[in-house]
């Protein structure tokens, strides 16, 4: 994994899907206010991620018109949770 410390941790449900996606967001995490907007309007918007098993970050184009449900949390490496 990458040496930054990541900015938060960013749950990601999507249409179709039964469990979210789980990233690690580095550089500026979004804010819940970002996340509705995004959601709202459908925006697609680029992230620098970090996922289990990858050992670097990628960026991550992701269609916020296709996501049904977002949160923002902050970074620990005990969390665990799921919507």
């Amino acid at each position: 994994m990458t040496s930054d410390v990541p900015a938060g941790l960013l749950y990601v449900l999507t249409v179709g899907r039964e469990k979210e996606l789980v990233l690690l967001v580095h550089g500026s995490a979004p804010t819940t206010e970002d996340l509705f907007e995004w959601m709202r309007d459908g925006t697609v918007r680029e992230l620098t991620v970090w996922r289990h098993g990858d050992e670097e970050t990628s960026t991550l184009v992701l269609n916020f018109g296709h996501v049904v449900g977002a949160r923002i949390a902050p970074y620990s490496d005990t969390r665990s949770s799921s919507f």
